[in-house]
């Protein structure tokens, strides 16, 4: 469903640079991008990347999740995923305006969005946006990519479509989500999917949880590996606190690294 989505709200032929941390203007704030065409460049990064992001709705204290299914560079607009939990959507209908999170390169950026309208495409709701006047993006020069591969935390659940078991490793993780290295996708899981008795062990502890998938997608196009992403569900409280401790280790880590 995903491959259809980002067919659907497929970008302009228009070839997208790749970026150069080197490139900055004089008279840019190094923590900010305000130039059109970079900013476009980098929105175009993150929706090819599909991490999961961080959404903040003002005067909610609540954090809600999402994926960027599409940037269109011909009319300077980003279609977003819905929220989860649920309830967050109804708070940005209301609101129709907030606040992006998430990593790229290693590296926290952040961006607001305003006058956000809601669309529909076969009983699904998405939301449309006009790209951001600027993005908090304090770039770096030799900063390390943040390789949470390289943490070889594996992963397995049961696809309760189909029934069928499936294994990986984590290449993302955030506190609402992860996302997911498979060597194939045998057991066909989809967009919407549940995968249900999943388990990640970090720090000695076993973490137990449902996985609601969000994209599906190849890693390349000769090869059979496959990368899935997803919100967590039926997470416990101490499991809520022992992921967000391990998240908060992780990224005071990345941060001393980058100020080395």
């Amino acid at each position: 469903m995903l491959k259809k989505l980002k067919q659907w709200f497929a970008k302009s032929d228009e070839p997208v640079p790749e970026s150069d941390d080197s490139d900055f203007f004089a008279f840019e704030n190094p923590n900010f991008l305000t130039d059109p065409d970079r900013i476009a460049k980098l929105l175009a990064e993150i929706e090819t990347g599909s991490p999961l992001c961080t959404i903040q709705i003002e005067g909610c204290q609540e954090d809600f999740s999402s994926s960027i299914l599409g940037v269109k560079l011909d009319k300077n607009a980003i279609i977003l995923d819905e929220l989860v939990p649920k309830h967050g959507n109804d708070l940005l209908l209301r609101s129709r305006s907030l606040k992006l999170s998430t990593f790229h390169k290693g590296i926290h950026l952040s961006f607001n969005l305003s006058a956000i309208e809601i669309g529909h495409m076969r009983g699904i709701s998405y939301y449309k946006a006009p790209f951001p006047d600027r993005i908090f993006y304090p770039q770096r020069r030799r900063s390390p990519r943040l390789e949470i591969a390289t943490l070889e935390i594996p992963f397995n659940g049961i696809v309760q479509r189909t029934g069928m078991s499936i294994g990986g490793y984590l290449f993302d993780l955030s506190r609402g989500g992860a996302g997911i290295n498979i060597p194939a996708n045998r057991a066909r899981v989809q967009r919407g999917d549940k995968i249900k008795g999943c388990q990640i062990q970090f720090e000695d502890y076993a973490m137990d949880f449902d996985l609601i998938v969000r994209f599906v997608k190849p890693i390349g196009q000769s090869s059979s590996k496959v990368q899935i992403g997803g919100f967590f569900e039926s997470l416990s409280s101490k499991s809520q606190s022992k992921l967000s401790y391990f998240i908060t280790s992780l990224e005071r880590v990345e941060i001393r690294k980058q100020k080395s």
